[in-house]
């Protein structure tokens, strides 16, 4: 049984291969961030190994020890901690590994992260491999754009893009396969925007909705603040992101996505907005600002990301930034 929500068609696709032993020598699998890439990709490692017919079990020697990490011919490969880039060593690696046969499954998996990430040497490295993969190898890449990649390297794997889940799959994921309670479970797949991935992690964490509900507060006092107070803010995601750039990334999409439901507030479409905790906090600010104030905050924060996702100077970026927020108005009419 395949353990992953929403992606039948996917599963389907992967199933129908193995069923037919004509199994991809290589798969890239693109999506946004935590929408279910990695798992498929481990399950394809379970269904590729397991000792029953009916593949993936789930309960054989060989589904437990790849869902415990310990399967000796299942091997991840993702960015080390503090790095930036996967190395042509971790390449390599992968090189002298693939040379060898599986030492107990029937193929060896090689699941690599975040692909876009590997180092130019790296990169021109594994397309070395992808041309001439041994027959007992499958390698399975993940990316959240494809486009980001060598063409070479894409053109020789079978691709499959994984979109965004609805809220209501992801609602009824959490709810039938991971037991959350309904109302917590809307709430998370309102937030989690199509990410299986983060829903599942947030209802299973309880400080996670806890830390965003922190973040929102001190997002959503930025507007009262003076400009010491948002230069000093720019100064500390500045700093955080020389450390931990994706966490940067993950508080200005929650900026974002709140800007976003005063924007739907105002627009009269308030049953799309996400934050459904925090509606009636939304109905007073989505007040507060004029439609067209609200949208430049929305284009303001995603021009931002993209700076910064183009390395420009951190801290300049993010004062410039808080110096596009806007001053709240007092006339609910006023558009």
């Amino acid at each position: 049984m395949w353990r992953i929500v929403g992606h039948e068609r996917a599963v389907r696709l992967l199933q129908n291969s193995i069923d037919v032993n004509r199994v991809s020598h290589a798969y890239l699998l693109s999506g946004p961030r935590q929408v279910g890439k990695s798992t498929l990709a481990r399950e394809l490692a379970r269904a590729l190994n397991c000792l029953q017919p009916d593949r993936p079990c789930g309960r054989c020697r060989s589904c437990r020890k790849v869902d415990g990490g310990v399967h000796p011919d299942v091997q991840i490969i993702d960015l080390e901690e503090g790095t930036r880039n996967i190395s042509i060593d971790a390449i390599r690696g992968l090189q002298n590994g693939v040379a060898l046969r599986p030492f107990e499954g029937r193929v060896k998996v090689y699941i690599i992260e975040e692909v876009e990430r590997l180092s130019e040497p790296a990169a021109n490295s594994l397309l070395k491999t992808l041309e001439e993969p041994p027959a007992s190898v499958v390698l399975i890449l993940t990316t959240v754009d494809a486009t980001m990649l060598l063409p070479t390297l894409v053109s020789r794997c079978q691709q499959i893009e994984l979109r965004p889940l609805s809220e209501a799959a992801i609602e009824r994921g959490l709810r039938e396969m991971h037991g959350v309670a309904p109302d917590r479970a809307r709430l998370v797949a309102a937030l989690a925007r199509g990410r299986m991935g983060w829903a599942v992690q947030a209802a299973s964490s309880p400080t996670l909705l806890d830390k965003r509900k922190e973040l929102l507060d001190r997002l959503i006092a930025l507007p009262a603040a003076d400009r010491v107070t948002r230069f000093a803010y720019a100064a500390e995601l500045a700093s955080l992101h020389g450390r931990d750039q994706e966490a940067v990334r993950g508080a200005l999409e929650t900026w974002k996505w709140w800007w976003r439901d005063l924007l739907l507030f105002r627009l009269g479409m308030a049953e799309r907005t996400i934050n459904l905790d925090l509606r009636d906090r939304i109905a007073v600010d989505g007040r507060s600002y004029s439609i067209d104030a609200i949208g430049g905050m929305v284009g303001a924060i995603q021009e931002t990301a993209n700076l910064l996702a183009q390395n420009v100077n951190a801290r300049l970026a993010l004062e410039v930034l808080m110096l596009s927020v806007p001053q709240k108005v007092h006339s609910a009419g006023q558009t």
